[in-house]
């Protein structure tokens, strides 16, 4: 049995959004959407700094693992 076309984008819908350099929809009332704006350059480099930037914790002593007698 053949699998479906999975390529589900209008790729000539995106290519002309972004000639038109169309707005990005965004709702502040959507929990989904970013926590900024993405429309708002500064509210896009605000985020993007070093201060959001996650990084994996320092490497320590090795966790002690409780064992059963």
């Amino acid at each position: 049995m053949p699998l479906p076309n999975r390529d589900m984008s209008d790729w000539e819908w995106v290519k002309k959004q972004i000639a038109e350099d169309a707005p990005i929809p965004y709702d502040p009332n959507d929990p989904d959407d970013c926590p900024y704006d993405p429309n708002d350059d500064e509210a896009v480099d605000r985020f993007l700094t070093e201060e959001n930037r996650v990084y994996p914790p320092p490497p320590g002593e090795e966790k002690k693992i409780a064992k059963a007698f």
